[in-house]
């Protein structure tokens, strides 16, 4: 469960939020979000896909992090079990959110209910003046941060999709000799052969945006399938 709150000096005035080197709040999800600005470094540990939300259509770039529904092989008992964390698992427990009263406004808030947040360990979010603390700006600014590049991160699937360049995957895995073969659905993955096929100025394009080291690491990141694998293998 989520109790998502909006950050207040007076209620939160005791919070306190520590630190999960497990991350388990993600321990469940066999995906990832990621932005744009971090795929060519999420590329190394993680299979990059995309995905499209059933109810908005829109599609959002994620690191496959397991290879079921509910699994995710890199949160382990004592600490994460991989290079690389997606930022959007490192700025947890805090988030942006939209004012719902002022779309082009954005308010800071917390997971209550999170376990890394209480009284008793951990960093304190507000000082005794009630100004916010050291650590408090500096976890502020990093969702801020992630706030941007989510933004960016949007317009460049939009381009892709006007393009037409995101295609349909289905990962057939099998995980042991003695396992029937089973199907990952629901993923997309950038279209190589459409890529090639774009004319000189929509290429030209992509490279001015400066994305194309992120597409060529995305369609590179498709064999991190086979580390997944051994990874569940060893587990």
């Amino acid at each position: 469960m989520t109790k998502i709150k909006a950050l207040d000096k007076t209620a939160h005035k005791n919070i306190k939020v520590g630190q999960d080197l497990t991350f388990s709040h993600v321990k469940e999800n066999h995906v990832l979000p990621l932005v744009l600005h971090e795929v060519v470094q999420a590329s190394q540990s993680f299979p990059v896909l995309f995905v499209k939300d059933q109810n908005t259509g829109q599609f959002k770039i994620v690191a496959l992090a397991g290879l079921r529904p509910g699994e995710n092989l890199f949160s382990g008992s004592e600490a994460w079990d991989g290079d690389y964390i997606p930022m959007q698992v490192r700025t947890y427990p805090f988030a942006l959110i939209k004012n719902p009263q002022n779309e082009d406004e954005a308010v800071l808030c917390i997971d209550e209910d999170s376990e890394m947040v209480g009284e008793s360990e951990g960093e304190l979010l507000f000082g005794d003046d009630g100004e916010q603390t050291e650590f408090l700006k500096n976890r502020s600014q990093a969702v801020v941060e992630v706030a941007q590049r989510i933004h960016v991160t949007d317009q460049f699937i939009e381009y892709l999709v006007s393009k037409d360049l995101l295609s349909q995957k289905k990962l057939t895995l099998q995980v042991s000799e003695d396992e029937q073969p089973y199907d990952l659905t629901g993923f997309y993955v950038i279209d190589e052969e459409k890529l090639n096929q774009l004319s000189d100025e929509d290429f030209l394009e992509l490279r001015k945006k400066g994305v194309m080291p992120a597409i060529y690491a995305a369609l590179m990141s498709s064999m991190r399938v086979q580390n997944l694998v051994r990874k569940k293998r060893a587990a």
